[in-house]
């Protein structure tokens, strides 16, 4: 008998850089998921790295996790920007946290204050920024998350535009996250937030030209300060060219490993060829949405 934790992959639509100041977030869960496995053993890890936060956090709890045969299945094979790192961290914690593996609604008994403070005292060396925590909090919730850490609001909605589509895009780039925030300097969040403000009031008010107006107001002010690396610039300016889309913008850190794409319904065939003769995989889209964190009980691995 095993346990089998599934956590489906993030992305940040809105909202990077932003959650390192506390600020609000909107994160989107899609699956393909991650998944790890739990069964009584002798304390082995597979695909989990003892220098990831999972890793120190087994290391720290070693008592407990001796006990348990964990194993890490990535459906993204490698491909960074998805929440590879913080899916361990969250199984593991919940794992340790949830003693009884027959507890099934677990998301309802986390704290996620206590969540947050265990990961950053594993994530985070004191140098530099401290990772957010929004993506490990989304992927905790699902769906599409809002997440704001200095007033404690958490939100979960659907996708409110039945006439647009989104389309998350990996670039074949990869960028570690914990090195870009060692050396960011302090920078000004507010045309950032402003951007974001018009996204949240989109949703509220399910007006689709609202998003695509804030999608690309933020990617604008990412472009100013910086934040979106070379690579992604060229495929973004390329990208707002063709027909149906409406929106653009890099996602995460400097933009580079995901790009997302608002699409008018129906109308993605031009975008789906870009993808295709430039060797660009389309990982998601809006329909692939996602729960949370899920757990089950299973005979055979």
């Amino acid at each position: 008998m095993a346990v089998l934790f599934t956590i489906p992959g993030k992305t940040f639509l809105l909202g990077e850089y932003l959650a390192l100041q506390g600020g609000p977030t909107l994160v989107a869960l899609t699956e393909p998921c991650f998944q790890i496995s739990a069964q009584l053993g002798s304390g082995k890890t597979e695909n989990i790295h003892s220098d990831s936060p999972a890793g120190k956090f087994i290391t720290d709890k070693y008592e407990f996790f001796k006990k348990y045969d964990l194993n890490f299945q990535d459906p993204f094979a490698g491909k960074g920007g998805f929440g590879a790192s913080t899916a361990q961290f969250l199984a593991v914690y919940s794992l340790w946290l949830h003693k009884d593996v027959h507890q099934h609604e677990m998301e309802k008994l986390f704290d996620y204050k206590h969540l947050l403070e265990a990961y950053v005292q594993v994530a985070w060396d004191g140098t530099g920024l401290p990772p957010s925590g929004a993506d490990l909090i989304a992927q905790l919730k699902g769906s599409l998350t809002f997440f704001e850490k200095r007033i404690s609001f958490l939100s979960v909605s659907s996708w409110p535009f039945m006439d647009l589509e989104f389309y998350l895009i990996h670039t074949g780039h990869k960028i570690a996250t914990h090195e870009h925030l060692r050396t960011l300097q302090t920078f000004d969040a507010s045309e950032l937030e402003k951007s974001y403000n018009l996204a949240k009031r989109s949703f509220e008010t399910q007006q689709s030209e609202l998003f695509i107006e804030a999608v690309n107001s933020y990617a604008l002010n990412l472009k100013v300060l910086g934040f979106t690396c070379e690579n992604s610039l060229r495929i973004l300016k390329d990208l707002k060219g063709l027909d149906g889309v409406k929106a653009a913008k890099g996602c995460g850190a400097l933009g580079s490993d995901v790009l997302l794409a608002v699409v008018t319904r129906g109308e993605s065939s031009s975008l789906k060829k870009y993808c295709q003769d430039h060797q660009l995989d389309i990982i998601a889209s809006h329909k692939d949405i996602s729960s949370g964190l899920q757990m089950r009980m299973k005979e055979n691995l």
